[in-house]
This record gives structure tokens, C-alpha cells and sequence, in this order.
């Protein structure tokens, strides 16, 4: 018998065989969602600062409100005869409140947030605290600067 093909390549006239099927895909089960540890002692430590800073927020406002005052009362205590200008200090008080204020909601919202998402918390209050502190800082001194009680006591001593 002739075969009147052209000489075979490898596998050219083998027989077809049938790819394997393919296994079924099996479907694990996705893993049980595990709730993140609850952290009892940062929920009370967090809560203990969040506290301790509503505590100094409305136990100092009536100091910042009344910032000339206050400042008269510091002079004393540091030997400057005279009174700071309460008409220079009034609106620094009531930005230095304001900032506090804004601060501490801003801290107790951050915190809870956290808290609630089971992340650490404490140091928001902590941190909180701490840009309170710098910006009320900072704004006793610009009214002191320019307060002209201050600035005759301080030309004393240069």
C-alpha cells in the first residue's frame, strides 16, 4: 500500500487524544472573620485622657475668657507692677477657647473612631493635649508681647 501523503511531521497523523477534563474548582470556604482583640485597658486609658481634657477645657475657659485678668494676676505673681490690657487680650482669650474647644471635639471624635475600629487610641488624647498646649502657648505669648506692661518690665532687664 502507497501513501501518496507527504512524509509525516512528528505527531502530524497521530491520533487525537482527548485533554483530561478539567477538575471541578473546589471553593474554600472564606475564613471566619475574627473580630479584632478587644483592647479593654486602651478603651479606659483613652477614656480616663478624654476626660482629663474635658476637665481642663471647662475648668480653664473662664481664665482664657478673662485673659487680661489672668495675666494681671500672673504679673503679680513674677513682681510687674501694673495690669495687662484686657482690650488687647480679649480676642486672643476667646481664639485661645476656641482652639481648645475645637481641639478636644476634634480629639474625642478621632479617638472614638479608633476605639471603635479596635485600633489603639490613647495617644490621640495625648496628642490632642499636646496641640492644645502649643497653640494656647503660643498665643499668651503674642498678647505678653504686646502688652505694654510686659515690655516695661522686660526693658528693665536689658
Amino acid at each position: 500500500m502507497t501513501d501518496n501523503r507527504p512524509e509525516p511531521k512528528y505527531g502530524q497523523y497521530g491520533p487525537v487524544v482527548p485533554a483530561p477534563p478539567a477538575p471541578d474548582p473546589v471553593v474554600a470556604p472564606p475564613p471566619p472573620v475574627v473580630a479584632a482583640p478587644n483592647r479593654t485597658r486602651d478603651t479606659v486609658i483613652t477614656t480616663a485622657l478624654l476626660l482629663v481634657g474635658v476637665f481642663d477645657v471647662v475648668t480653664a475657659y473662664s481664665s482664657f475668657a478673662n485673659l487680661g485678668s489672668s495675666l494681671t494676676l500672673i504679673y503679680a505673681q513674677l513682681g510687674i507692677t501694673g495690669s495687662a490690657s484686657s482690650a488687647a487680650a480679649a480676642p486672643f482669650g476667646i481664639a485661645i477657647n476656641a482652639v481648645r474647644i475645637g481641639v478636644l471635639a476634634v480629639t474625642i471624635v478621632v479617638a472614638l473612631l479608633l476605639i471603635a475600629r479596635h485600633g489603639r487610641a490613647f495617644w490621640v488624647p495625648l496628642a490632642g493635649y499636646a496641640l492644645a498646649g502649643i497653640v494656647s502657648s503660643a498665643l499668651v505669648v503674642i498678647v505678653m508681647l504686646n502688652d505694654p506692661t510686659y515690655l516695661v518690665w522686660l526693658a528693665q532687664y536689658q
